[in-house]
């Protein structure tokens, strides 16, 4: 077989390959928006993507694997949604709840990102992926603020607003595990919670940017 022939068979193999594993990843955001994350097996995956068990195996050790991917999907999304530009806005608390509002509409489309993200049955392997995650996110913010208004220099200011986020996903979580979704009041208060302890360094009323 000439290396032309061979270099095209592994380009089809590869082609095939990254079809079906998004074809896997596809299927679990369906069946993660019907069952407990807990309750599905890869085989019940691959199942669902018309995908052959044994590539699904090939993918993956188990579903916790192909959860972990899924994780790493999931919160690029909500980056991308988060950054878009803000309106022009008065001050930087009413900048965090348009960020929030936005965080909250991601996740009330996205039941998989709800159990994978935010649920208190959440494996601490995709728990800690996902708190990783969170601090690019943070990061993200604090640079969209920092856009609209002049931040303060302040000692290790991006850990303070990764707590800030992490205070909005304790009200999303808490949200979901008494009222099983995203309830209005519960992100009004994660928009305070947030802003009350972002309020402990930053002022008010911050210069905007010209």
């Amino acid at each position: 077989m000439s290396a032309l022939v061979m270099e095209g068979a592994t380009r089809a193999t590869q082609a095939r390959g990254r079809v079906r594993r998004e074809s896997l990843l596809a299927a679990a955001r369906e069946l993660l928006a019907v069952h407990d994350s807990s309750q599905i097996t890869l085989a019940d995956i691959a199942a669902h993507a018309a995908v052959p068990k044994s590539s699904a195996y090939h993918f993956y050790k188990d579903a916790l694997g192909l959860y972990v991917e899924l994780v790493a999907l999931l919160d690029a999304e909500l980056q991308e949604l988060i950054k878009h530009p803000l309106p022009h806005l008065d001050n930087w608390e009413m900048a965090m709840a348009v960020i929030i509002d936005r965080a909250a509409a991601f996740f009330d489309n996205n039941p998989a990102a709800q159990q994978l993200m935010l649920s208190s049955q959440t494996p601490p392997l995709i728990k800690r992926s996902s708190r990783q995650a969170d601090m690019d996110t943070s990061r993200l913010i604090e640079a969209l603020i920092d856009t609209q208004f002049i931040l303060p220099v302040i000692p290790d200011r991006s850990r303070i607003f990764f707590h800030a986020v992490e205070a909005a996903d304790l009200m999303f979580g808490l949200s979901l595990l008494e009222c099983g979704r995203l309830e209005d009041n519960m992100v009004e208060e994660a928009k305070r919670m947030s802003c009350a302890y972002l309020a402990l360094y930053l002022p008010k009323y911050m210069p905007h940017r010209t």
